[in-house]
């Protein structure tokens, strides 16, 4: 079987624009949308999502560390009493809010479901809770040495 060597041409139809306003009519292929002054770039309509905010499901702890420190924390979660380690890091705000157990925003919502506590599900999942802390909230300033403190901030 032999096949051709030159592609077949593709048909020129006549097209009305579809970019929003504009409905000029054009001559175009089969799958051309916009009329010529359309196509352009800086016509172009660019969906941008915007960034997820870090504060919803983690803490921001602002140190001043050197070298990488464990300290104990609790959980942020209403009714939970666990305490859980984290590393802190040199150069490294962001951390882990809920204990391994809460991790996860479904075991969060059970929960809270079984505190009976339904008032904070439609409110952590209307706008989610973010707060933030510093060093000098804790009492002390000691730099390089292992602080195990207990940071007690209660999201009510």
């Amino acid at each position: 079987m032999q096949l051709p060597k030159s592609r077949r041409r593709q048909k020129l139809r006549e097209k009305r624009c579809q970019y929003p306003g504009c409905g000029k009519i054009f001559f175009g292929i089969h799958i051309s949308k916009y009329c010529p002054e359309h196509r352009q770039d800086r016509y172009r309509i660019r969906k941008r999502t915007k960034p997820e905010d870090v504060n919803i499901k983690n803490q921001t702890y602002k140190h001043t560390y050197t070298e990488v420190v464990t300290m104990v924390m609790d959980c942020a979660l209403e009714g939970c009493e666990h305490q859980f380690e984290v590393k802190i890091y040199p150069r490294q705000y962001i951390y882990p809010k809920y204990c391994p157990e809460h991790r996860n925003e479904y075991k969060r919502i059970r929960h809270l479901q079984l505190i009976g506590r339904e008032d904070l599900i439609e409110e952590m999942k209307r706008d989610g809770e973010s707060f933030e802390f510093d060093q000098g909230a804790l009492g002390g300033e000691e730099e390089n040495e292992a602080v195990d403190a207990d940071v007690v901030d209660d999201v009510a």
